[in-house]
């Protein structure tokens, strides 16, 4: 018996240069930046409607209920962090990838080929895409 689908858009923001920012500032204060980040990014996804699936490590991974509000999310996310930037001696960039299609909502999480053609996406951008 197969799952019914939800169509929705699966995005994914990676943080850009993690690795290299624990280089550089050391465990805990880098994971504290990543951390800040991730509770940013997490602010600007819930204000539009999106919701947060889970994030792992330094990625978080959210489902907006259609593809334009994930789009505008994105470019809020860009902005944000872009702000931030201007405020701080240490810059955090994202990469972004999302698709939009049916998933699998199964549990709290999300499953399914729009999910991997949107981490395949994300894998695929640069900073600040």
């Amino acid at each position: 018996m197969e799952q019914p689908t939800t169509t929705l858009t699966i995005l994914f923001a990676d943080i850009s240069g993690s690795t290299r920012l624990y280089e550089t500032l050391g465990d805990a204060l880098a994971r504290q930046r990543v951390s800040e980040c991730l509770a940013l990014l997490t602010e600007t996804i819930t204000q539009r409607t999106g919701t947060v699936i889970k994030t792992i490590g330094d990625e978080v991974m959210c489902t907006f209920p259609n593809a334009e509000v994930a789009v505008q999310a994105a470019c809020a996310m860009q902005e944000s962090l872009a702000e931030r930037a201007a405020l701080s001696k240490t810059s955090l960039t994202i990469r972004v990838g999302l698709h939009y299609g049916p998933a699998l909502v199964e549990a709290g999480d999300v499953f399914g080929d729009a999910v991997n053609l949107a981490a395949r996406i994300v894998g695929l951008a640069k900073a600040n895409q």
